[in-house]
């Protein structure tokens, strides 16, 4: 029988001995642990001894279950590693799971998120709510009812919401609506608007209204937008004696023969307004006479940029507004071919101010008024003495007109 020492340990010693051979720095520090044997040098069978193939030489410790296993080796390097460590490692093991999560996500919508909005808007329009108007007010809600809230709701953002085809009956629940951002939406008529009567700023731009009609009620309306629409004709105005701003530029309207027709103005929708509209924006609108125009005698801000008006005489009568002092014509073809446009718009309009954004300077205007002066008496048979005295004046008032 071999020496008590130089037999292999077995149970609990075993198992201890398993641990300090895998971890050198745990196994003398465990509490109550027997000091390692010391190291002895296996004895090598002679050859042909008959040892079995894959036995274990004499004197080293068997490979029983009680030695550390891979996976306990793990857990044990992880607790050793701290909370970071662990953290990070966990990450890293989750994310193979979250991308595939991302991946049935995204094949469940069947839409990228970069283009999510425009799979909304093929869902065609909506109708007004109350889910919709709750979401489309600011304004705090107290202890009072849903209704009780929208009855005292004067703003509502209802822009880029696919309404359509009208704002309808939703209207009623807000009567003290007073300014309604309803753009950027798929509305072909104005119904519903007759519930709001304190209704003083309506913006509608880019929708698909073909026709004006339903703004009876709207009494109090100061500024209505309708930019980038299908209209045809402005009419419907007839009750709209406060309207101070109309924009109503670029428009497309539907022609059955493809032909592009000037905008129409309705006389009794201008007689309507006439003096109280300050700025009209008609941009865009293949406009060749400003006929129906001529009765808006208070406007101070005119837009008729990107029309077809060939002289600048053709809009003297307009021009010559005492009110008027900004104005925006480029785009039309007298800016290409009259070089000097803007000195015949300062000569016209008495009060001018800016001129396709530029400030008109009292030089300017000076300068343009004396040259139209010694014009006209050339053309009268006078004497050019005159014109030499008065065109040898400060060089200032030449650079002026040159700019």
């Amino acid at each position: 029988q071999e020496p008590q020492h130089l037999q292999a340990p077995t149970g609990l010693a075993a198992r201890r001995l398993g641990v300090a051979m895998a971890f050198p720095g745990l196994g003398s520090a465990a509490a109550g642990s027997p000091p390692r044997p010391p190291a002895l040098a296996p004895t090598m069978p002679a050859a042909g001894a008959g040892v079995k193939k894959g036995a274990a030489p004499r004197g080293m410790p068997k490979p029983i279950s009680t030695q550390v296993q891979p996976s306990t080796m793990a857990a044990a390097a992880m607790v050793a590693m701290g909370r970071p460590e662990q953290r990070a490692a966990r990450a890293r093991s989750e994310s193979p799971a979250i991308a595939v999560g991302r991946t049935r996500s995204f094949s469940r919508s069947g839409t990228p998120p970069s283009s999510a909005g425009e799979a909304a808007a093929l869902r065609g329009p909506q109708t007004l709510g109350k889910e919709v108007l709750l979401s489309a007010t600011t304004q705090q809600r107290g202890k009072e009812s849903v209704d009780q809230f929208l009855g005292k709701v004067t703003h509502l953002q209802l822009q880029g919401q696919r309404l359509g085809p009208e704002l309808g009956e939703g209207l009623q629940l807000v009567p003290a609506a007073t300014v309604i951002y309803a753009y950027d939406n798929l509305l072909t008529s104005f119904a519903g608007l007759e519930h709001c009567r304190r209704l003083t700023m309506l913006y509608l731009q880019n929708n698909r209204l073909a026709t004006i009609s339903g703004l009876e009620s709207c009494v109090c309306l100061r500024v209505l937008h309708l930019g980038h629409n299908r209209l045809s004709r402005i009419e419907g105005l007839e009750s709209c004696g406060q309207l101070e701003e109309l924009h109503v530029s670029h428009q497309k309207p539907r022609v059955d023969d493809g032909a592009e027709r000037q905008l129409e103005f309705c006389p009794k929708s201008i007689a309507a307004v006439a003096y109280t509209l300050q700025t009209l924006s008609t941009a865009g609108n293949r406009l060749r006479d400003v006929g129906a125009l001529m009765a808006l005698r208070q406007l101070v801000n005119l837009d008729l940029s990107g029309n077809e008006f060939a002289q600048v005489s053709d809009l003297r009568d307009l021009l010559s507004s005492h009110c008027l002092t900004k104005v925006q014509l480029h785009g039309n073809p007298f800016a290409v071919y009259e070089r000097k446009y803007r000195s015949a718009v300062v000569l016209h309009a008495s009060a001018i101010e800016e001129i396709d954004g530029r400030a008109v300077l009292p030089q300017e205007r000076d300068f343009v008024r004396r040259l139209a002066e010694q014009k006209r008496r050339l053309s009268a048979g006078g004497t050019g003495a005159g014109m030499g005295a008065t065109m040898s004046g400060p060089a200032v008032l030449q650079s002026a007109v040159v700019a």
